[in-house]
């Protein structure tokens, strides 16, 4: 069993009239990467200017290693805390190179530690070949490695990166996203992670804890995030979903798009009020004349197309499809439960 890290309990801040953060709790392991995902504004970034020491919390404790950094006897400034941070601007020196950039924060050490460690890290990052040249000279995905490069050189205890392939172009920031989970893994750093970016949060992390308006909705890992929302909010963030009302009726919930299976987390009356969760994945979709349902909305993407499915009561579904496809809008057709789907439900 991992040996946690970090500890935080009960953090709350507030600018004024604003409450960023809300009696939120979690723990990080060493060597575990953990993204918190939510919408801007949610209090992501303010979370890890907590944990960093660049904001005082209004109260709970912060333990790292098992010392306190953070409680009603102690606040740990910013530079003994020993973190390492990677924001979106990278911060790099126009003035220094490669080389001197990684050294930067190790110039204390002998000169044979920082040779070391300077060989080392060019290995990680695949610089050996650019140590001479200034960051104007570099692409955004060679300065991103060279920023990590240089946080990482003090041999941090814990890593703080706040939306750090925000300034990538798409087509660089899967490539890069993948070279730095490269880097993390083979020096088992231990990371929080801030994105509002699911894919980013999914393929980076062990663990994701949602946030919305500064409240910790859920800590899991990205399938059970993505499968086993606990809330609407989670649900949403988790991929594209749509919520129908529905009605539990001896072990299903009857729907307008059809009696689905759902997931048995707590013992429901019959005629307990419901909201299904439905992902475009989830439901099969045929044509038929006498279908009760009709397709408002067809859109291409690529890979796949998508439908909006309109219900008798208005209601509206989204459901993939083949490319190659007759359905067209206007089409009637019929809905059904794709076999072993289980639907997550809440309460009204």
């Amino acid at each position: 069993m991992k040996n946690t890290l970090l500890s935080c309990r009960n953090i709350t801040k507030s600018f004024g009239d604003d409450i960023a953060i809300q009696n939120l709790s979690l723990d990080l392991h060493h060597g575990e990467i953990l993204s918190v995902l939510g919408p801007s504004g949610c209090g992501k970034t303010t979370l890890l200017r907590l944990i960093a020491g660049l904001e005082t919390p209004d109260g709970g404790n912060l333990t790292l290693e098992n010392r306190p950094i953070f409680d009603n006897n102690s606040n740990i400034p910013t530079h003994k805390r020993g973190m390492g941070m990677v924001f979106q601007e990278y911060a790099l020196f126009p003035n220094l190179t490669v080389q001197q950039n990684i050294l930067f924060g190790i110039r204390h050490l002998v000169k044979q530690e920082q040779r070391e460690r300077l060989k080392n890290l060019l290995g990680l990052t695949r610089l050996d070949h650019l140590t001479s040249r200034f960051p104007h000279e570099l692409s955004g995905g060679e300065q991103q490695r060279v920023a990590l490069a240089r946080t990482l050189a003090p041999t941090p205890s814990l890593l703080l990166m706040d939306e750090p392939f925000s300034n990538l172009d798409s087509s660089l920031r899967s490539s890069v996203r993948l070279e730095i989970l490269d880097i993390l893994r083979d020096t088992g750093t231990s990371t929080i992670f801030v994105t509002h970016d699911r894919e980013e949060a999914f393929s980076i992390s062990d663990k994701v804890a949602v946030i919305f308006n500064g409240r910790l909705h859920q800590i899991d890992t990205p399938d059970k995030i993505y499968f086993w929302p606990k809330t609407r909010e989670v649900a949403t963030i988790g991929g594209l979903c749509d919520f129908v009302q529905g009605t539990v009726r001896k072990g299903i919930v009857d729907t307008q798009v059809g009696n689905l299976p759902y997931r048995k987390t707590d013992e429901l009356q019959d005629g307990t009020k419901v909201i299904v969760a439905i992902r475009p994945n989830d439901l099969q979709m045929s044509a038929s004349p006498d279908g009760k349902h009709t397709v408002v909305r067809k859109e291409f993407r690529g890979d796949d197309t998508i439908f909006w499915v309109r219900s008798l009561n208005g209601e509206v579904v989204r459901c993939k499809h083949k490319i190659y496809t007759t359905l067209f809008e206007g089409i009637k057709v019929d809905l059904a439960a794709e076999e072993h789907v289980i639907f997550n439900i809440f309460e009204q």
